[in-house]
C-alpha cells in the first residue's frame, strides 16, 4: 500500500506519452519520467489521467496510479481555479503536489485513516459515513432511485463564437457545512392518503415544511416557466425534447419528472404547475455527523476546500460493496438540496447575460459572451462565488478582509503561494491538534 502522496503529469494528458513528463511528491522535487512503470512504487500518484484513458492503456488495475478525479475535483480543473495553466509543467506539478498533499494528510488526520483510499477520497468518506442501499426491487428503492437528481446538463439554445467558458463554484468549506448539515431522510416510505393532503402543491410544500415531514412526492410538472425548464432541462441529452405519447398527444420532455424530493419539489412548486399524483413520508430524520472545522484558517483555505468537497459528496456514496453513488433516500434528498440551491445560482447568472451548460456539486457552468464579462467579478461577490484566476485582466472588487469568501478569491491569483501554503499547513496542524484531543 502507498505510503506517500504525488501528482504526476503526462504530455497533453496520455498515458502513452514517453516524453516530457513530470511527476512530484509531497515535500519533494519535481522529476521526469518516461513511463508509468519508472514511477516509485510507494508513492500514490495521482495523474492527470482520466479513468477511460487509465483502463485504454491497460493502466487501471496498477495500485499506485490514480485517476485525475481522486479527490474529485480534477486537476485541470484545479489548474484553471489557480490561474497556472501559463507557468511551466514543473511549478503546475509541484503546487499541485502541495496543495493534494496537505489535502491528503488533512482527510486522513479528520477521518482518523491509516492507508489512502484505493479508488478516491470520496470512497473512503462513504465507506465511513455512506447509506445502506434498499433491498432489491423494494419500493423505497425504486422511488429513491427515481427521486435522485441526476439532470445537471441546461438546455443550451445559443453558440457563442467567442466566449468564456468556465465554472463558478460556492466556497467549497462553506457548502460543504451547509450539506452536512443538512437533515437526511431514513426509514421506510409510507404512503399518505390522499384525503388527508392539503388541496395543492404549494399548500403541501408549506406543510410538509411546517411538520418537519421527509416527504417525497411523484409528480406531474403540467407547465414550467420556460427558463427554468431550459436549466432544469430533465431529459438532458435529447436532441430533440418534444416527443409524443402513444396517444398522439406532444409533451415536453425536458419536464418529465416522477418522484422527488421536498427540497425540489418546492423548487418545482415556485415556478410550474405541478399536479401531485402521490405522497410518501419517511420514518424519520438522520444525519451523518460529519462537521467541518469552525476556524479561520478552515474557512479560507484551498486544500481543505478540497477535504471539505470530499466529505459531503463521499457521504453520497454507499458505505459497502463498489462504494458507488447510493440510491438511497437520503443521497435522493442531499443531491435535490445541492442542485436546487445551485439552479437558483444559475438562474441569476443567466438573468446576468451568461449562458448555464451545468449545474450542481455546488458549481455552475457557463459560457460567458465578452460584453458581459465585465460582470464577472461582481455576479461571483452577489452571489457569494468564486471564479478561476485563469480569467485575467478583470476589474476586481473591493476585498473585506474579514470575509473569507472575498479572501479566498483573493488568494486564488496571488503568486508565489507562499501565503496560501502556511494558511494550508496551519489547518493541517489545527485538525492534527483536534484529533489528538478527541
Amino acid at each position: 500500500m502507498a505510503s506517500k502522496m504525488g501528482v504526476a503529469l503526462f504530455r497533453k494528458a496520455s498515458a502513452f506519452s514517453t516524453d516530457d513528463n513530470v511527476a512530484c511528491e509531497y515535500g519533494g522535487e519535481p522529476f521526469s519520467f518516461n513511463a508509468p512503470a519508472s514511477l516509485p512504487k510507494q508513492t500514490l500518484w495521482v495523474t492527470n489521467l482520466s479513468k477511460d484513458s487509465l483502463f485504454e492503456a491497460g493502466l487501471h488495475r496498477v495500485p499506485w496510479l490514480a485517476a485525475d478525479d481522486y479527490f474529485r475535483t480534477r486537476l485541470s480543473q484545479m489548474v484553471q481555479e489557480l490561474g497556472i495553466s501559463q507557468q511551466s509543467i514543473e511549478y503546475q506539478v509541484s503546487l499541485l503536489a502541495e496543495i493534494l498533499g496537505n489535502s491528503s494528510a488533512m482527510l486522513r488526520a479528520q477521518l482518523g485513516l491509516v492507508e489512502y483510499p484505493a479508488y478516491g477520497m470520496p470512497q473512503a468518506v462513504g465507506q465511513l459515513y455512506g447509506s445502506d442501499q434498499p433491498a432489491k426491487n423494494s419500493p423505497v428503492l425504486r422511488i429513491a432511485e427515481q427521486a435522485c437528481q441526476r439532470y445537471t446538463a441546461a438546455a443550451r439554445s445559443r453558440r457563442f463564437e467567442n466566449a468564456e467558458v468556465f465554472s463558478f463554484w460556492a466556497p467549497r468549506t462553506q457548502w460543504a457545512s451547509l450539506m452536512l448539515a443538512e437533515p437526511l431522510p431514513t426509514g421506510e416510505l409510507r404512503l399518505i392518503p390522499r384525503e388527508r393532503l392539503p388541496a395543492n402543491s404549494m399548500d403541501l410544500t408549506a406543510w410538509a415544511t411546517e411538520y418537519n415531514q421527509p416527504i417525497f412526492a411523484k409528480v406531474r410538472v403540467e407547465s414550467m416557466d420556460p427558463t427554468i425548464g431550459r436549466l432544469m432541462n430533465y431529459g438532458a441529452g435529447a436532441v430533440d425534447v418534444e416527443h409524443q405519447s402513444a396517444a398522439g398527444t406532444t409533451y415536453d420532455a425536458r419536464n418529465f419528472r416522477e418522484w422527488c424530493a421536498l427540497p425540489e419539489l418546492n423548487f418545482l412548486c415556485q415556478y410550474g404547475d405541478v399536479t401531485i399524483e402521490a405522497v410518501a413520508v419517511a420514518g424519520g430524520w438522520t444525519n451523518p455527523g460529519l462537521r467541518i472545522p469552525n476556524s479561520r484558517a478552515a474557512s479560507i483555505s484551498y486544500a481543505y476546500g478540497i477535504v471539505a468537497e470530499n466529505l459531503w459528496v463521499g457521504t453520497l456514496r454507499r458505505n459497502q460493496g463498489t462504494f458507488s453513488i447510493a440510491k438511497s433516500l437520503s443521497t435522493a434528498w442531499l443531491q435535490a438540496f445541492d442542485r436546487m440551491r445551485c439552479l437558483q445560482l444559475a438562474a441569476k447568472l443567466h438573468g446576468a447575460g451568461m449562458e448555464i451548460t451545468t449545474y450542481g456539486n455546488g458549481r455552475v457552468g457557463v459560457v460567458c459572451p465578452m460584453s458581459v464579462r465585465g460582470r464577472i467579478p461582481n455576479a461571483a461577490q452577489q452571489l457569494e462565488l468564486l471564479y478561476p484566476a485563469s480569467l485575467k485582466n478583470l476589474t476586481p472588487y473591493q476585498i473585506r478582509k474579514n470575509n473569507p469568501i472575498h479572501i479566498q478569491q483573493h488568494l486564488l491569483g496571488l503568486d508565489p503561494w507562499e501565503f496560501s501554503a502556511k494558511v494550508d499547513r496551519t489547518c493541517l496542524m489545527e485538525i492534527e491538534a483536534a484529533n489528538r484531543e478527541g
